[in-house]
């Protein structure tokens, strides 16, 4: 983007010093005081304008610029609570697993298996049984 521009304002300086060869005068100032070159206008002027457009672009983006803003400061602090959730959530792993490995340890001392009654309640007849 600023290679372009860089080459837009090197032709149109070029333009500027190739085409300065007339004198004017400058409006609020009465004729005879001050005179200066064609070009001297322009690029005041090409100046003035690309300033008032970078103040307009600028301006305009103000809203997008403060939503963007909120959006980071609210991003911030749901990754902070998604760090939070995701210990809690590991923690709770790990007392799972040390729960079930209790449990089977349990199981195996006292030859009692809940999780095995539990599924022969739910699990078809084999045809010995029957």
């Amino acid at each position: 983007m600023w290679l372009i521009k860089i080459l837009l304002m090197a032709l149109f300086l070029v333009f500027l010093v190739q085409n300065n060869s007339d004198l004017v005068s400058v409006w609020p100032i009465p004729e005879s005081s001050l005179m200066v070159g064609v070009s001297v206008v322009y690029l005041a002027l090409f100046c003035l304008g690309y300033l008032c457009g970078r103040l307009s672009a600028w301006s305009a983006y103000a809203p997008l610029r403060a939503m963007v803003k909120k959006q980071k400061k609210e991003n911030k602090m749901l990754s902070k609570e998604h760090e939070k959730l995701n210990l809690e959530h590991e923690k709770l792993n790990q007392q799972i697993t040390s729960l079930q490995e209790e449990a089977e340890k349990n199981e195996k001392a006292n030859g009692f298996s809940l999780n095995k009654k539990i599924k022969g309640w739910f699990s078809k007849p084999s045809v010995e049984d029957k």
